[in-house]
């Protein structure tokens, strides 16, 4: 079996599919458990056995999806699929619909991402010509069971409404499953897999929805730029695993010094940039400093006690201006604050608005 799957599918499967596959053995289940009924509410006992074993297969599919069996639960499933439309059409006659559910597997085949594409195209095909080859041989055929006409008429209303539900039902799940795949790659591509932070492609993304409020006069927007001091130090003195921890630790103190609706980032490298929408000069210094002191309270153990440190550049856009004027202001007064000793904020001048003096923290 595994040489077979080695050969068919493949390497890197998807969850969508999987998750797809799982709700096809509950559907399917379902439905030839209702059929079960169905056959045994008209005396029909031999079809009603039948679908016993239907269900008990769709069962067994379920427990090998669960046991990571893809491709053992898929050709169990297309094997009873066709075998049920197959003996169904011979006894019953192609009035009775059972052919519906055999077009289900082409679709179910076209999605699949367990199959490389040859083989893919294959079973589409062969599905395809198997169904054609079932209309020629029985759509005129005289049936082994003489069934009534009105249970005949049941069944092809019970199977075609079946069909028709579950292939809404599986294009429904395919497409939410989809979207939620997709939502979750985008997260992905937005954050920084070390710290968990968002990125430097997130942060700008954000930087210029919060600038265009700001230009349509919905407030300030409070730019802050952190770079960890001595960084290099730590790099060089405990090593690169040392550093990623006080990376963690530092993004940790940032993340929770702010609200909701502020947005972090690491910028890249050791640095760190801060968005805070609606934050006047005056508030953007005093959560610069509390974030300061955050970080500079942090202990990195392994790195022997290192007492981290961080300064922070702070500009505040104005209307008329664009992001990357403000995130300038913020670089320059970050480096006038290395300049000036490290481990302080450092508010940078607005134009025509002069500008405080720098808050430091002792190094």
């Amino acid at each position: 079996m595994r040489q077979l799957q080695s050969l068919l599918f493949p390497s890197g499967t998807s969850d969508v599919f999987l998750a797809l596959l799982g709700v096809v053995a509950c559907v399917a289940g379902l439905t030839h458990f209702c059929l079960l009924l169905l056959f045994a509410a008209t005396g029909v006992t031999a079809l009603a056995q039948v679908n016993v074993a239907s269900v008990l297969c769709y069962v067994l599919a379920a427990s090998l999806l669960h046991r990571g069996w893809p491709s053992a639960a898929m050709m169990l499933m297309g094997a009873e699929i066709i075998a049920h439309g197959l003996m169904a059409v011979a006894v019953i006659g192609w009035q009775s619909g059972f052919h519906f559910y055999i077009v289900l597997i082409i679709p179910v085949i076209i999605v699949n991402s367990l199959l490389s594409p040859v083989p893919k195209g294959v079973l589409a095909v062969g599905v395809g010509l198997l169904y054609l080859g079932m209309d020629w041989r029985w759509r005129n055929a005289t049936p082994y069971m003489d069934a009534p006409r009105a249970v005949l008429d049941a069944l092809y209303y019970f199977n075609l409404t079946s069909t028709l539900v579950i292939l809404g039902v599986l294009s429904t799940v395919y497409f939410q499953l989809v979207m939620n795949a997709q939502k979750r790659l985008r997260d992905v591509a937005r954050t920084d897999p070390l710290t968990q932070l968002r990125n430097r492609r997130y942060a700008m993304e954000a930087a210029q929805l919060e600038a265009a409020r700001v230009q349509r006069g919905a407030g300030p927007l409070a730019v802050l730029l952190g770079d960890i001091d001595h960084f290099k130090v730590i790099n060089d003195t405990h090593g690169h695993e040392v550093g990623d921890e006080a990376l963690k630790a530092v993004a940790e103190v940032l993340r929770g010094g702010v609200r909701e609706v502020d947005h972090v980032a690491r910028w890249g490298g050791e640095e760190f940039l801060v968005l805070l929408p609606g934050t006047d000069a005056g508030e953007a210094l005093a959560v610069a400093e509390r974030l300061r002191a955050g970080v500079h309270a942090v202990s990195v153990p392994a790195a022997h006690g290192w007492s981290m440190g961080i300064t922070l550049g702070v500009s505040v856009m104005v209307p008329g201006e664009t992001f990357e004027q403000a995130l300038q202001r913020a670089d320059r007064a970050l480096y006038q604050g290395k300049a000036a000793g490290r481990n302080r904020v450092v508010l940078a001048s607005t134009p025509g608005i002069s500008c405080p003096q720098d808050k430091a923290g002792v190094l």
